[in-house]
């Protein structure tokens, strides 16, 4: 696995801005491409409806999105270290439920870090 892109998630259902997010992330050029890329989905306790919606892009997307349910609140950075602990991606980027990413975003980061020598 190249790429593992993880989202903590908490209550971002409302107005559409999980489906947004989601939406940006599983239409990157990357995946489009072939690239090895996993989303990891951990939702930390919501009391809306942001679970349906993360099992709902879990089965439409079943290669490369995988959603963990928290029981208590961990806040962001303990849904992302949970997040973290179950990547198998070489590379790890971290992207919150209200934001988006450009649609090339993954691609020209990863080819700027194998162009640039990242590590």
């Amino acid at each position: 696995m190249k790429l593992s892109v993880i989202l903590s998630v908490y209550n971002t259902a409302a107005n559409g801005v999980l489906e947004y997010c989601l939406d940006s992330l599983v239409n990157q050029t990357y995946l489009k491409k072939g690239g090895e890329m996993e989303i990891i989905a951990v939702d930390n306790a919501s009391t809306d409806n942001s679970l349906d919606i993360l099992k709902f892009y879990e089965k439409e997307y079943p290669k490369f999105f995988r959603v963990f349910h928290l029981e208590k609140n961990r806040f962001p950075g303990g849904g992302r270290n949970f997040g973290f602990k179950h990547a198998k991606g070489e590379w790890i980027c971290y992207v919150d439920a209200d934001d988006w990413v450009s649609p090339d975003c993954y691609e020209k980061a990863l080819t700027a870090a194998k162009e640039g020598g990242g590590d």
